[in-house]
């Protein structure tokens, strides 16, 4: 029984020890270099047109690029939040009748609770004054509003309402909006945070909160459109909100792939900068198994003149 166990143990030793081997996987050996004729300084020099050829010597699994353009900034590769300008725009449309002030913009950065009543008696922000909005049938458009001013960070949430407000004894206003979008601009890049297309089953409607009037906010992924009553109907208040919108909100550079495993070794790479500018290119190469991943990271500076 003894020696029975003895050799099952060492069987087992000799699989682990095969196992982890197989497990274990080689740091690439990979470096970058481009014509040296190229370079000034620590600089490679090109003209805008020109195709940047980037030259591999050694092996690796896999190769990942990253131009250092905006959204491809290795730099980057792991950032979801970065705080920039929080920035609205919209097209509005005033159709029929000739009720004035019938639009409000609102905002506020916190609402805890969601009922009707909790958002008629929240501390809004009357922010109607930034926008340009329409006053006939002929769309306008609202300019960029800027909003940063209503959040204090990165974290911060900000939600963003229509309120509109028809009375009877004439023909109430129907508003459409359109082109609506919620930018945070950083200085390279510009993200949505939200627009119609994106956001179109989140918006919340609370309608006839003071009136017992019928017409309601709808929503599309085109349009948010309110259609106001005849002169016969009775005044109506009607509000449409947005979801918080998360203020510092971003997605994380991405690289391009220039070889996977399964591909043969590869002598090198051509790109072509699209904007005159100083860049960082980053090749990340890697080697990796289920259980480990070894890279290495060459990094060279691009120049693009015009």
């Amino acid at each position: 029984m003894k020696r029975s166990l003895l050799i099952i143990s060492a069987v087992l030793a000799i699989l682990i020890c095969s196992c982890n081997k197989r497990m274990d996987v080689d740091a690439p050996s990979f470096s970058v270099s481009i014509d040296p004729a190229r370079r000034a300084v620590d600089t490679f020099v090109y003209r805008l047109g020109d195709t940047t050829q980037f030259l591999f010597s050694g092996t690796a699994g896999n190769i990942a690029f990253y131009s250092g353009e905006p959204g491809r900034k290795y730099e980057n590769r792991n950032r979801v939040l970065k705080q920039g300008a929080t920035t609205l725009s919209f097209s509005s449309k005033a159709e029929w009748g000739t009720q004035t002030n019938t639009l409000q913009l609102l905002a506020i950065s916190k609402l805890n609770v969601l009922d009707s009543t909790a958002v008629v008696n929240a501390a809004w922000k009357d922010i109607t004054s930034r926008a340009a909005l329409a006053n006939s049938a002929t769309v306008v458009n609202s300019g960029a509003i800027d909003l940063s001013d209503l959040v204090s960070g990165e974290k911060d949430s900000l939600y963003l309402a229509f309120k509109y407000t028809g009375v009877t004894g004439s023909t109430q206003r129907t508003w459409t909006i359109t082109n609506y979008v919620v930018n945070n601009v950083l200085p390279d890049l510009s993200y949505t945070l939200s627009s119609l297309a994106t956001d179109a089953s989140y918006w919340t409607r609370y309608g006839n909160v003071w009136s017992p009037a019928s017409a309601r906010w709808t929503a599309s992924a085109t349009s948010l459109t309110l259609t106001g009553g005849t002169a016969t109907a009775p005044s109506n208040t009607s509000w449409i909100i947005s979801r918080p919108i998360y203020v510092g909100q971003i997605s994380p550079d991405v690289s391009i792939g220039v070889k996977s495993i399964t591909d043969p070794d590869k002598a090198g790479y051509a790109y072509k900068y699209t904007a005159p500018g100083i860049y960082k290119a980053t090749f990340v190469a890697f080697n990796h198994t289920v259980a480990a991943e070894k890279s290495i990271v060459k990094e060279l500076i691009i120049k693009v003149i015009p």
